[in-house]
């Protein structure tokens, strides 16, 4: 069904007139009219509704054709079976996948839009075939229609062939599907959430899966000791894993506890502070700067607030001083009560949280005298300074939030709170800083301190920000008090693409010389003066008074004086002005540039009030002024419906970009250019464009420098750095520059208007990494990059129209996300609590897809049952600050004996990647190649494997005095790699203190050179993450990735193994990978590491075992006769029962393996024995693992490291012999040797697996240390709990493990 806003009816009036004027279309419902919903109409076409008016502000022409018609709702049927030879191979129908459904098949006629819609993308965009009006339009409908819980969504058939290509390229970008069917004026286009299965590729055979001698023996050595018994076979052993996870205790961080500090004490720290003031010239100098900074004259207001009111928020321009004098104004009002506090402050957590909350406790320590750690603390990750002594304490939202969570109860009103462990009691306020940037864990956080407010009934919360939207804030805390802070700033100049293509095309004209002074500007429009100027306009109107209006207006030549609107007539000065006559005043206004658009509450204009009072001198003054601007405004939209059916206005124009900053260049004679670009392509783009340009291509004239977050730290220096006389500097950066850093001498800013944001797309559950346009509160932000220490002018290269259109603000990232962290979090605050429910209290709560996603991504991991229980499994891998999935990868790796890599892969997957982007070409190249050289220390064909051995290296260079050379040649970011030591440190630490590792963690690290075990740990990391890599098909160049769901995914220029080249004799080599992405350029996958079948055996969640020549088409389900059952469940019992005999694996219903009996049976103790023992570590994790645990982790390694790599990959022994490995490499794309220089800083030589033993170290038993070569054919004993174990029914032997064991 329509949204009615998008029909025209403006209001709920209109919507009951048009219910009066006759019934309404099928599918429509007015419970909520502003909310668009969708037809459910059982597939049956919906005829348009002729009765809709007309949209307001949209070409006649494209008015009824992109109004939200009633979609047509059709049943999607997901495939229940893949065909007969699928069923033969793993005798289950496999569900559609959500990534890979599609609508049933459409009519015919699909092909000629289809084809145009490629077309227009290998050429100018389809989207330049709309103009931009319809292209906003068109957008805001599919998104609308995406947010919806309809699959379907029908346009009108009135659009044309051009209009359907460029609906079908944005629903290609947006990840939809697309069809149009129908003929001639009855051709309809419909667009779809989902697509079908696309079938997996099932042509190529299975893969054979069996054992190396060496694991042969070890298997035979480990079950004549610990033979399997009904418990492994059966999964038995780990039922105890769905119990819930009971009294949930964690410690109270001290950090959080309020300073003991008596009356005496307070005074005597006061007394302290004020001598130091009064003796030195500096501290006096900082109180009169703080003194002068427009926070300080609310300082009373603040503290009088909070007295009052528990929620106070407060939203200060950047620059007034909130985030370092909000601390300190409540720490003196307490002190001056005599009163202890204890403030905690947070910030959300960007790239590096050291560079958030270090600086501002270091800046109010210096205020204060003091140093960091005594009155002021902080709280990271890392490090933390200060403690219970300290009375302010700076964190970040992750770091609060777990002290929250760390109360393991639920928030409801029968809770004790003055419960002596409880950390909330020990904390008097709480400001949450930064709210406008919305990350998730800022909105979760929100949700439960207003939940807590009515327990804690001392609890002060501040809530701050720079841009907000503080009527929707104060609503969500009922109501709560707002305090407006102006801010000061210079004055920057505004033009949008329409005014840059007038100012090019004029030849000879400066359109800088009447820029703005440099007069130093600041807000005044605050309450007393919008008051003040309410009763002027009023005096004016009324009594004809215009001396104290005329006086408010002339003080300051503000357009926020001149264009005030009273707060509730909204009547304007020139509105007054107009209605009495003063033409005087009317024309001075008309100069100072007003917007004579405006109009009142009742929609009357300044020339309206002049018609209405009969004043026809002033009527025909201002009739002139607005034909002549609307004379030049026609000219301008000329201009740019000209250039905007030229160009996609999604993409960046570099060759205008390159003609304005010649422009600027020409008409100023200095001040720093910033430019705000998407992404790293298009600043390269640009750059090599200026660099081709004969005007700035001469260096001794123009600096050009980048900015992004992945370029040497060296190159971002340079940026901060003033030029040389004469030289102008320009800087291409993303949006990090928004508000993280700022930069002296800027004066001048081109926005695009683009930026690239990753989100998450539910529906396909993929990742996506799209360009999309800003929103209003980060174009602002942008512009008063422009105005910070100067005047300056900011140039928008996209129309006043699209910056009408712009949203408000950014999705919030609950939104956009996935929510596995946040969900399990919410069962760590309160297991009784359903996800969805709690999730329902946010803000702006989660799509219910991604809630749905992510309870499925927990229960896969055994955290949650299928009721949504949490489990033990659960409680544990809430309780590290990282991934769900990266705390199982740790305890595995504990378990391996392999932890020193996980470390480094569960920091780096945190944080970021330690690999620099270089700006020449051929550097660029030794950087891919230095990357593939260092993945080649531990096996090759691996991103994540290529961090490990970066790190490795770069650690042991560092101790050799060797650091700065390694990193240069190896485009390495040392700091990048100090920020993941000192991580790896912090989460060590987190590990030893739950008892997981002991204080000396090197008896956990004896396998950490071994690649098969490496690849082992990154899958249980990644798991499900899992593809296989495509055979290479004539003339495909590219690397194909078939995923689960059955989608083919090429992998990024920036993984190792782009240019990744195998035979089909190494079969379909599997890879587990963190993410796909869906960018501009289609599907890919960044990073991605090859690994073996036997890893993803040991740890998969679903093992389907079937005989291989099984060509039975029947359902499992379906009716048969009795002895037909009984015949084929004799048949398989049969086959099952000879170990040699040759089965088919199918691992999560899609990857076949044909095996051995025999060697499934024991891959499947495995699995349980290896379940169990995660299941016990969690349990008892101070605890050595009982005999036959212990020696089944040992036999795991020996077999991973034997037959852990996969066959495309050097074996060890020839990892260790630089000649057969540099032979192995010949003809090898994806593999470079490592040389002399990588391997001086390579560790010892691999050697057999190790496991530990010691008492000390929970890992094994002692008595079984070495495998011994028992007698073949020791094992067959155990077969017969195998072979009596089948239910005797025609269903094969499944060993899928539940989702709530511990696997």
């Amino acid at each position: 069904m329509a949204c009615l806003g998008c029909l025209g009816l403006a209001n709920l009036e209109a919507w009951n007139a048009r219910v009066a004027r006759g019934p309404l279309p099928h599918g429509y419902t007015p419970a909520n009219p502003h909310r668009p919903t969708m037809a459910h109409l059982s597939g049956v076409p919906v005829r348009p509704n002729s009765l809709r008016p007309p949209l307001a502000g949209l070409p006649a022409s494209t008015r009824s054709r992109f109004s939200l018609g009633a979609p047509r709702q059709r049943r999607v049927t997901e495939a229940t079976a893949a065909g007969a030879k699928h069923r033969r191979s793993c005798q289950t129908a496999r569900a559609a996948p959500k990534e890979a459904a599609q609508p049933q098949r459409q009519p015919r006629g699909d092909d000629e839009d289809d084809r145009m819609g490629r077309k227009g993308r290998k050429g100018k965009s389809a989207a330049a075939s709309m103009n931009e009006a319809t292209l906003v339009r068109v957008n805001k409908v599919l998104e609308d229609f995406r947010a919806s819980d309809a699959e379907v969504y029908t346009f009108e058939p009135d659009i044309s062939k051009e209009e359907r290509a460029a609906i079908h390229e944005m629903c290609r970008k947006m990840g939809m599907k697309s069809k149009s069917s129908g003929f001639g004026t009855q051709r309809r286009l419909s667009v779809y959430k989902n697509k079908r299965n696309q079938g997996l590729d099932m042509e190529e055979g299975p893969t054979h899966l069996g054992f190396s001698e060496e694991s042969r023996h070890v298997l035979q050595d480990l079950f004549t000791h610990y033979p399997p018994d009904d418990a492994d076979l059966n999964g038995d052993a780990n039922r105890n894993s769905s119990d819930k996870a009971a009294n949930i205790k964690w410690k109270t961080d001290s950090a959080f506890c309020k300073p003991a500090m008596s009356k005496h004490d307070i005074t005597k720290k006061v007394e302290m502070f004020s001598t130091k003031i009064n003796g030195s010239p500096q501290l006096r100098k900082i109180m009169e700067d703080r003194s002068k900074l427009p926070i300080s004259s609310f300082k009373d207001v603040i503290t009088s607030t909070l007295d009052d009111h528990q929620v106070v928020l407060i939203s200060g321009e950047t620059g007034c001083g909130k985030t370092t004098q909000v601390p300190q104004y409540i720490l003196d009002h307490m002190w001056g009560k005599g009163e202890s506090c204890k403030i905690i402050c947070t910030q959300p957590r960007r790239i590096s949280a050291i560079s958030v909350c270090y600086p501002v406790a270091e800046r109010i320590s210096a205020e204060r005298g003091e140093a960091v750690g005594d009155t002021v603390g902080y709280k990271i990750r890392l490090e933390s300074k200060g403690g219970k002594n300290s009375s302010v304490m700076f964190c970040t939202n992750g770091v609060l939030l777990r002290v929250l969570i760390g109360r393991g109860t639920n928030t409801s009103k029968t809770r004790n709170p003055k419960s002596l462990d409880d950390a909330i009691m020990g904390i008097s306020h709480i400001i949450v800083d930064e709210i406008h940037e919305r990350d998730r864990f800022s909105d979760f956080m929100l949700t439960i301190l207003r939940d807590l407010l009515p327990v804690y009934p001392h609890l002060r919360l501040v809530l701050m920000s720079a841009t907000i939207d503080a009527v929707r804030f104060s609503q969500y805390f009922n109501g709560c008090s707002v305090i407006q802070v102006p801010g000061f700033t210079y004055p920057v100049k505004t033009y949008y693409l329409e005014d840059v293509l007038s100012i090019l095309q004029s030849v000879g004209d400066n359109h800088l010389s009447t820029t703005t002074s440099d007069k130093k500007q600041r807000s005044v429009l605050t309450e007393d003066f919008k008051s003040s100027m309410d009763e002027s306009i009023n005096l004016a109107l009324v009594n004809e008074e215009f001396d104290p209006l005329l006086e408010l207006i002339s003080a300051e030549q503000n357009p926020e004086i001149y264009n005030y609107q009273h707060s509730e007539t909204g009547v304007t000065p020139l509105m007054v002005f107009a209605a009495k006559g003063q033409l005087g005043d009317v024309c001075m206004l008309l100069s100072f540039g007003v917007d004579c658009s405006a109009q009142d509450h009742d929609g009357k204009s300044a020339l309206d009030w002049a018609q209405q009072e009969k004043q026809q001198e002033v009527y025909e003054v201002i009739m002139k002024h607005v034909e002549c601007s609307s004379a030049k405004l026609t000219e301008d939209n000329e201009l740019l419906n000209k250039y905007l059916a030229t160009i996609n206005p999604e993409h960046i124009d570099t060759m205008l970009i390159e003609r304005l900053l010649g422009k600027i260049c020409v008409d100023s004679d200095e001040g720093a250019i910033l430019v705000f670009l998407p992404g790293w392509e298009d600043i390269n783009q640009t750059r090599e464009k200026l660099r081709a340009s004969p005007f700035f291509r001469d260096s001794s004239r123009f600096l050009v420098l980048s900015l992004h977050s992945m370029i040497p730290s060296s190159e971002q220096k340079k940026v901060f750095k003033r030029p040389p006389a004469g030289v102008r500097k320009i800087i291409l950066s993303t949006n990090i520059a928004e508000t993280a850093v700022t930069i002296d001498d800027v004066v001048f800013v081109i926005d695009s208007g683009r930026m690239k944001e990753k989100s998450y797309d539910p529906y396909n559950n993929v990742s996506t990494l799209h360009a999309s346009w800003v929103s209003k509160a980060s174009a602002r932000q942008r512009e008063g990059r422009a105005g910070r220490c100067q005047a300056g002018v900011c140039y928008h290269l996209y129309s006043r129209f699209r910056a009408a259109s712009l949203p408000d603000y950014q999705i919030p990232e609950i939104k956009r996300m996935p929510i596995e962290e946040l969900c399990l979090q919410v069962k760590l605050l309160d297991s009784n609590c359903r996800i969805a429910d709690f999730l329902k209290k946010t803000l702006d709560p989660p799509i219910p897809e991604s809630v749905r996603n992510a309870i499925t991504v927990l229960q896969d991991l055994g955290a949650l049952t299928q009721d949504e229980q949490l489990t033990e499994l659960g409680e544990k891998l809430g309780s590290l600050p990282v991934h769900p999935s990266t705390t199982k990868m740790l305890l595995f790796a504990i378990l391996m004996n392999c932890l020193d890599p996980a470390l480094t892969l569960a920091c780096a997957a945190d944080y970021r990647d330690p690999f620099l982007l270089p700006m020449a070409p051929d550097e660029r190249k030794n950087a891919t190649a230095g990357k593939v050289e260092l993945a080649s220390l531990y096996g090759g064909f691996s991103d994540q494997l290529a961090v490990v051995a970066a790190f490795d290296c770069w650690r042991r260079a560092k101790d050799r005095g060797q650091e700065s050379q390694f990193c240069t040649k190896y485009f390495i970011s040392s700091s990048i790699m100090q920020m993941l030591a000192n991580m790896r440190k912090q989460l060590q630490s987190e590990l030893y203190q739950r008892g997981f590792v002991p204080a000396d963690t090197s008896a956990c690290s004896l396998n950490s050179n071994d690649p098969g075990i490496m690849r082992a740990v990154l899958m249980a990391g990644a798991y499900p993450m899992v593809g296989r890599l495509l055979p290479p098909r004539k003339n495909v160049k590219k690397t194909i990735v078939e995923t689960a769901s059955g989608g083919k995914v090429r992998l990024h220029p920036h993984s190792c193994n782009f240019n990744l080249s195998f035979s089909k004799s190494s079969g379909n080599p599997l890879l587990v990978y963190d993410e796909v992405t869906r960018g501009d350029g289609g599907m890919h996958i960044k990073k991605c590491s090859v690994v073996g079948s036997c890893p993803l055996l040991l740890l998969a969640s679903e093992m389907v075992v079937a005989p291989p020549d099984d060509d039975s088409d029947e359902e499992e389900d379906s009716s048969e006769d009795e002895a037909g059952k009984s015949t084929l469940a004799q048949h398989r019992k049969e086959i099952m029962s000879s170990p040699d005999n040759t089965v088919s694996v199918v691992v999560d219903r899609w990857l076949r393996f044909d095996a051995s009996a025999l060697d499934v049976a024991q891959f499947y103790c495995l699995r349980e024995r290896l379940a169990s023992s995660i299941l016990f570590k969690v349990k008892h994790p101070q605890d050595v693992l009982p005999p036959a645990l212990g020696a089944s982790m040992y036999a795991i390694a020996c077999i991973l490291s034997y037959d852990g790599l996969p066959d495309m990959c050097p074996s060890n022994d020839l990892l260790q012999n630089p000649v057969e490995a540099r032979r192995f490499s010949l003809g090898k794309r994806g593999y470079i040797p490592p040389g002399g220089y990588l391997r001086s800083f390579a560790d010892r030589p691999h050697h057999a697996p190790h496991f530990q033993n010691l008492a000390n170290h929970p890992g094994g038993d002692p008595a079984y240390t070495q495998p011994s070569r028992a007698p073949v054919g020791r094992f067959d004993q155990s077969q017969r709990s195998f072979r009596n174990s089948g239910p005797g029914s025609s269903k094969p032997r499944s060993f899928k493990r539940q989702r709530n064991t511990a696997l």
